[in-house]
C-alpha cells in the first residue's frame, strides 16, 4: 500500500524539477485573432526536452478542453510562432508545456492571457528578438456552450521521427526509469 503513493510521487519528480518559464503570452502580451502570435520561454539545460504545447481556457464555453498547438518542440528554439489564431475572443487562456509522452505532466504554464479581435494593435513585445529561432504552426479552435469543440492545426513541430527518443534529457529519463522501477517493485509486493 505504501508503494503506490511513492511511485506516484517519484513520477512527478521530473516535472517538479523543471525550470521552464513561459514569458509570452502573458497578461500584458495578449494574442490577436487571425494574426501571428508568439510563445516565448526560458529554460535550463536539464529540463525535459522536447515538449508539447497546449492552450486551455478555464471557461469551456470558449475552449472545451486542451487544444494542442504543437508536438515535440525543441526548447532550445526559445520561441514558437502560432499563425492564423482563430481562438474565440475571450480572457482566461493559458499556454502549457507538457511532456509529449504523458500530457498529464505539466512542465510550465503561462500567465492567463486574452485573445483580442482581429484588427487590435498587437502587444508591443509580441515579436521575438533578432537572435531567436522560432518554429511556426497554424492553429484554429472554437468551443460552444454545448461543449462541442472543433479544432484543426497544420503539421507541427519537429519532423524528425527520432525526436521522441533523442530529445529527452538525462534527468527526465532517469526519473522515468526510477518511476517504472518503483511501480514494478510495488506490483510485486502487492
Amino acid at each position: 500500500m505504501f508503494f503506490a503513493p511513492l511511485a506516484a510521487a517519484l513520477a512527478l519528480i521530473p516535472a517538479a524539477l523543471a525550470t521552464i518559464t513561459i514569458t509570452q503570452p502573458s497578461s500584458s502580451d495578449f494574442w490577436v485573432q487571425n494574426t501571428t502570435n508568439i510563445i516565448a520561454w526560458s529554460f535550463d539545460q536539464g529540463d525535459t526536452n522536447p515538449i508539447s504545447i497546449i492552450v486551455t481556457n478555464s471557461n469551456n464555453t470558449f475552449l472545451n478542453g486542451n487544444f494542442s498547438i504543437a508536438e515535440f518542440v525543441d526548447l532550445s528554439n526559445g520561441t514558437f510562432t502560432v499563425t492564423n489564431v482563430t481562438l474565440v475572443e475571450a480572457d482566461g487562456y493559458t499556454v502549457s508545456f507538457v511532456n509529449p509522452i504523458n500530457q498529464t505532466v505539466i512542465l510550465a504554464t503561462s500567465q492567463s492571457f486574452s485573445v483580442k479581435p482581429a484588427g487590435t494593435t498587437p502587444a508591443s513585445s509580441g515579436t521575438p528578438t533578432s537572435g531567436s529561432t522560432s518554429t511556426s504552426a497554424s492553429a484554429s479552435a472554437s468551443g460552444t456552450s454545448s461543449g462541442t469543440p472543433s479544432s484543426s492545426a497544420s503539421p507541427l513541430g519537429n519532423t524528425n521521427n527520432n525526436a521522441a527518443i533523442s530529445g529527452f534529457s538525462a534527468q527526465g529519463i532517469i526519473g522515468l526509469i526510477a518511476a517504472c522501477g518503483v511501480a514494478s517493485v510495488s506490483a510485486v509486493l502487492l
